[in-house]
This record gives C-alpha cells, sequence and structure tokens, in this order.
C-alpha cells in the first residue's frame, strides 16, 4: 500500500488495501452495522486529529459502543503524573468528547505492559455528533520517555 500526496489540493490518497496505519488508525474489522477501528502508536509517535489528511475518520453520527487501550510496551516519564488523554476531534480541532479518560488511564496503569484499560469517556455508548471524528491522544504531561499501545473502537454507522 502507498500514499500519494496531491500538493496543489493538499490532499492524500492511498492505494491498496488500508491496513492500520500506526498513528493514522484504519478499520480493521466490519461485523454487520459494528465496525472496528484500530490506532497503533508509540510514546513518540502519537495519533494527532486534524494535523494531517491521514488520519482515519469516524463517520459522523455514529455511537460510540466501546473503547479499548491496550498497553503493548510500559509506558514511562520523567514525572510521577503523566496520565494518558483518548479522545475524538473534528478535522478542524474542536473536540467531540472523550473515550479514555486520565483517571483511568494513570501512569500507574499506562506503566503496566499487556494491560488493557476500558474506556469510560464521555463519548461512550453516545453518538459523536453532526462531524465525522478523528482519535488524539494526549498526555497530562509531555514527558514520555518509553512507551507503546493500541486504541480500539467499535463503533456503529447510524446513516
Amino acid at each position: 500500500m502507498g500514499f500519494e500526496t496531491d500538493a496543489k489540493r493538499g490532499v492524500a490518497n492511498h492505494y491498496g488495501v488500508r491496513t492500520t496505519n500506526g498513528e493514522y488508525g484504519a478499520q480493521s474489522q466490519s461485523v454487520g452495522l459494528v465496525k472496528q477501528a484500530v490506532w497503533d502508536f508509540t510514546y513518540d509517535k502519537l495519533p494527532n486529529g486534524g494535523s494531517n489528511n491521514l488520519q482515519f475518520s469516524i463517520p459522523a453520527n455514529a455511537t460510540i459502543k466501546s473503547a479499548l487501550l491496550y498497553i503493548d510496551a510500559a509506558f514511562t516519564s520523567t514525572s510521577t503524573t503523566t496520565d494518558l488523554v483518548v479522545g475524538l476531534e473534528t478535522s478542524a480541532g474542536s473536540s467531540a468528547g472523550t473515550l479514555v479518560l486520565a483517571t483511568e488511564a494513570t501512569q500507574t496503569t499506562i506503566a503496566v505492559e499487556n494491560s488493557v484499560i476500558t474506556g469510560g469517556g464521555t463519548l461512550v455508548g453516545k453518538t459523536v455528533g453532526a462531524n465525522a471524528v478523528e482519535l488524539y491522544v494526549t498526555p497530562s504531561v509531555d514527558d514520555l520517555l518509553t512507551g507503546a499501545g493500541r486504541v480500539v473502537v467499535e463503533y456503529v454507522y447510524n446513516s
């Protein structure tokens, strides 16, 4: 698979099957109305919605069924107060809400390799609203030294 960027319009096009593209994400499976999107990332390449045209988008009016944060490699930082917040925002950078709260992805929980954190943010069980949304993962303190994770979001597309 490859990407091609159109310099005139500033858009990106991809060719071939779009599998998970690291922090850009992709749809991993679809069973009936339920779809699943996955983002893989490392401490130095966190998903950032609205930063480019490569980010996978959850469509407008979709309902979030669940959000899981998998810790593939323990996150470490220079402080003891670095938590992660996982949420969704529009391509313009407006927050749509959270999937995993900082109180769920605390420094203590993200420092445990192979752990799974179930998100209970404001969007779980709710619609994303009238705009398509993109994933972001933000540390409360920008001092991460190591770590890798995966976010899996199950959603229902309400056309």
